[in-house]
């Protein structure tokens, strides 16, 4: 993983917002069977585990400062795997309520955090995961043709045709949006996403199957930008406000598989990295 941090102007993509949906839109979507009729909608476990953990940190069960139940503990409570309780307190941690520190344990911040998003990855996996584990709507599927500039950091030529689909990931239907997206697909990949409204699962997990190969690499630039006025309007920020610029250009054997640029709210999202010495060359004669 390259992560590259700098400060530059934003460009002008001029991209349409095309049609959005507000929260309660975003609601009622997920509780609306394919013939129209209300149903209730399907939580996952780890969200279930997740909002009962919330209640009790609210509630000053868990005080700031203290230490909550391991893993071990909380799976054996809910009666699941820690895997599903690793999942609801990674959505804890990206709202703030907790940290959680290797060899300390699962410690309590507040009960009334500020809106964030951290975000914390290690590997290919993790990053598939927060993808999987959180919630997108499209707002936008057009061609583009790539500037020298999009197509340098997109991965292609410039004046090529692409497609982009813009959106916005939120942290669960009409809870608390995490942050704008523009993915740029190559255009031999469009079918891939025609049916795009109707899925939520993650991109690449509907791209791979179209590539030459497994998706083995990610590439991560990390910049300070001015709001994408588009952003601005999707997430509800001023359009004076500062963004943290996350592009991720997804590559297969074949080459850049999608390049997506996603707009945080500069003081919502908290990146986490950590980077470990290697001892061996440091001794290698």
């Amino acid at each position: 993983m390259i992560v590259q941090c700098v400060s530059t102007k934003p460009s002008r993509h001029g991209f349409s917002n095309g049609d959005c949906m507000d929260a309660e839109q975003i609601k009622q979507a997920g509780q609306q069977s394919d013939d129209g009729a209300q149903k209730p909608y399907a939580q996952p476990r780890y969200q279930t585990i997740e909002r009962a953990l919330e209640q009790r940190l609210m509630s000053g069960e868990y005080p700031a400062g203290s230490l909550m139940p391991t893993e071990i503990d909380l799976a054996a409570e809910f009666k699941t795997s820690r895997f599903t309780v690793r999942a609801a307190l990674r959505g804890l941690t990206e709202r703030g309520f907790i940290e959680r520190r290797q060899g300390i344990g699962t410690r309590v911040i507040t009960a009334r955090p500020k809106a964030r998003f951290t975000q914390s990855i290690e590997s290919l996996e993790e990053l598939f995961q927060i993808a999987r584990e959180t919630w997108f709507v499209t707002h936008a599927r057009m061609p583009a043709h790539l500037s020298a500039e999009e197509a340098v950091r997109v991965g292609g030529r410039e004046g090529e045709e692409w497609l982009l689909v813009t959106g916005v990931r939120w942290t669960r239907p009409g809870v608390q949006p995490i942050c704008f997206i523009q993915s740029y697909v190559p255009m031999r990949y469009a079918s891939a996403l025609e049916d795009i409204n109707e899925h939520n699962e993650p991109f690449f997990s509907l791209l791979e199957p179209h590539a030459e190969g497994p998706i083995d690499q990610v590439e991560q630039e990390v910049r300070a930008m001015p709001m994408l006025p588009e952003a601005a309007r999707s997430l509800g920020q001023p359009s004076s406000s500062w963004a943290l610029q996350v592009l991720r250009r997804y590559s297969t054997v074949g080459g850049v598989l999608i390049a997506s640029f996603n707009w945080h709210p500069a003081d919502q999202l908290t990146y986490t990295m950590r980077i470990r010495r290697d001892w061996r060359a440091d001794h290698d004669d």
